[in-house]
């Protein structure tokens, strides 16, 4: 996440990672707490079944407790009030939770996602006979597939799909793995006329001569349902061992072929999937309480914070409320880090080109970075990164090595270009601040 503030990664004291959710209860603003910690909470981790993340509202009297204090009276005066409030509480019965793992953490929802974009992947070609295939991989809750099709996709083309992928699914047709030579590959795919899978199969050739490829099937090949994908694994056994009503496709985007918006515009088609009906439907709960705290709904609800159309796409507006917030969280970080012994600078927002030519960052980063300007016939630049200012400070002073370590830290505002398909709220931002 491309926050306003980050985290120091110096710092070795335990309030230096203190959570979001702890930073925001230590300020005077209650509401603020409840809605935005709860909405940077962890949202994937083990998730209550029963009742989902109840959201408390702050009383008045905790709200005149912290009035007028300083963070770290206010910190004290929180934990007092919320101490004070849970000895009250009756006690209650605490909800049943539920894992929801990741495709890292489960070897068999990894192969599950997988498996579930080769039968989505089987289904769409099955009902649109002029779908191209390109690549369908897990991801970490779900996987995808990529798809060169004449006509958009619709919410009724999903339903379609997944019906039909449940129909596969029933079919228990068995994954199978094949092992080829290039050559055999690529007579195959031409046969086939997938131009995306050529392109895949000669980049590994490429890359690695001797790579092994591989094809898995589904279902034998003279069975009138058979398909096959190019694809290294792996896969569950059968299509028969994912569970029909464990799975769900939620939505179609657009993407480059290869993240390359020079290349053909796909339709991918995003979709989860799970060992069982009641993880689906956790997660699925887990999904529509994550909508409701979106941070950009909720900016906009709390007054904390806009992104004007009119000034330009990925510029955040910090609003008076988000101002305070955003004031106590600068002030915090400035308090921790004089106490560890750093110094704060301040550095321009741009420079000459030449700086970052010297710094590696317009040979490696430049497509990251804005157009650079002419002033009075020299190119300047804005900066995406802070270190070659501060690299340029420390060079402009004589230091023994007896004057080392020198701890220099700035909250520094940033620019990088950003594509306008892959901003979103505060996570993808064309400018912002970092430690």
């Amino acid at each position: 996440m491309r926050s306003s503030i980050s985290q120091t990664q110096h710092c070795k004291a335990p309030v230096s990672t203190m959570p979001i959710a702890r930073l925001l209860r230590s300020m005077a603003c209650p509401v603020l707490h409840t809605r935005l910690s709860q909405a940077c909470s962890d949202q994937f981790g083990r998730i209550p079944a029963a009742a989902w993340l109840a959201a408390r509202q702050s009383s008045t009297a905790a709200r005149n407790t912290l009035a007028g204090k300083n963070i770290f009276q206010l910190r004290a005066a929180v934990e007092t009030v919320e101490a004070a409030t849970q000895q009250q509480e009756q006690p209650q019965k605490q909800p049943q939770f539920m894992s929801l793992p990741t495709s890292d953490e489960s070897e068999t929802l990894l192969r599950i996602r997988h498996s579930c974009a080769h039968i989505m992947a089987m289904a769409v070609q099955r009902l649109h006979k002029d779908a191209q295939v390109t690549i369908g991989p897990w991801i970490d809750r779900g996987f995808y597939y990529d798809f060169d099709l004449a006509t958009p996709l619709s919410d009724k083309d999903l339903k379609a799909i997944r019906k039909e992928m449940q129909k596969i699914m029933r079919l228990n047709l068995p994954f199978i793995r094949e092992e080829l030579s290039a050559e055999e590959a690529e007579a195959r795919i031409r046969a086939a006329n997938e131009p995306y899978k050529l392109e895949i199969l000669q980049s590994i050739t490429a890359r690695d001569p001797a790579a092994p490829i591989t094809i898995y099937h589904i279902g034998e090949a003279d069975h009138p349902s058979h398909w096959w994908d190019l694809c290294a694994g792996p896969h569950v056994a059968s299509t028969g061992a994912i569970q029909p009503d464990a799975f769900e496709l939620e939505t179609v985007a657009g993407a480059y072929w290869r993240g390359d918006e020079k290349n053909a515009m796909l339709q991918r088609i995003y979709g989860t999937a799970w060992e069982s009906a009641e993880q689906l439907a956790a997660y699925q709960a887990l999904k529509a309480e994550a909508a409701r705290r979106d941070h950009r709904k909720l900016g906009q609800e709390l007054d904390l914070f806009s992104i004007q159309e009119s000034a330009g796409g990925g510029l955040v507006f910090w609003h008076p409320k988000g101002g305070i917030v955003r004031h106590h969280m600068e002030a915090f970080w400035k308090e921790l880090h004089l106490a560890r012994g750093y110094d704060l600078v301040y550095s321009p927002h741009i420079a000459k080109v030449d700086l970052w030519k010297t710094s590696g960052h317009f040979d490696f980063y430049s497509e990251n970075m804005f157009d650079q300007m002419q002033v009075e016939n020299e190119e300047y630049q804005l900066k995406p990164m802070n270190c070659p200012f501060h690299v340029a400070m420390y060079k402009d002073g004589y230091f023994s090595y007896r004057d080392l370590p020198k701890r220099w830290a700035e909250l520094g505002t940033v620019y990088r270009y950003e594509r306008s398909g892959t901003m979103h709220g505060l996570f993808r931002v064309r400018g912002f601040t970092q430690d």
